[in-house]
């Protein structure tokens, strides 16, 4: 069962919110870490279900955003982004590695495709969240905290929709061949 969109947006556009807010990052890491774990009560009363990905997701915001807050240190909260892009980049590699592929596995009731075409498109997700992991390194270390935090709320999304409607068209120029 996939989780909700909009439900898994809660914590960032808390996160986006409160830091425009006040302009500080500490708190708004606070605020995103008790919206994880509102999040989780939400899909728990609402769908009775929580995906892995949201699990894996809040424990890091936990973590990493709690470090952060603790140790009055941004660098936590802004390697986080890439920790997940990369769990799940590698993830698909290394199933992809040992026969499973996950992008298969989740979306093969919707669309009909060939097994060459279903490896290329886990490998071309795997090495796109690899690359937005270390995308995210650059703009945390080479630009400022706000231009991050757009770049975490605003470009990550933007580019992962910019990718689905490229592997969309790819897959569809794909099938008519086929």
């Amino acid at each position: 069962m996939q989780n909700n969109f909009f439900l898994e947006l809660i914590p960032l556009i808390v996160f986006f919110v409160i830091y425009y807010v006040t302009k500080d990052i500490f708190f708004a890491t606070g605020f995103c870490i008790a919206a994880s774990w509102c999040q989780l009560l939400l899909y728990k009363i609402k769908i009775n279900h929580i995906s892995k990905n949201t699990w894996i997701s809040t424990i890091l915001i936990t973590v990493f955003g709690g470090l952060t807050v603790i140790l009055h240190n941004k660098t936590f909260v802004m390697l986080k982004p890439t920790v997940l892009f990369w769990l799940i980049g590698i993830s698909l590699l290394i199933g992809q590695a040992i026969g499973k592929n996950m992008i298969k596995l989740t979306f093969n009731k919707e669309v009909d495709l060939s097994e060459r075409i279903w490896n290329r498109l886990n490998i071309a997700w795997g090495l796109y969240f690899i690359f937005l992991g270390i995308l995210n390194l650059f703009i945390a270390f080479n630009f400022s905290e706000y231009m991050w935090v757009k770049f975490k709320v605003f470009g990550s999304l933007t580019l992962t929709f910019i990718f689905t409607l490229i592997c969309i068209a790819v897959v569809s120029i794909y099938r008519k061949k086929a």
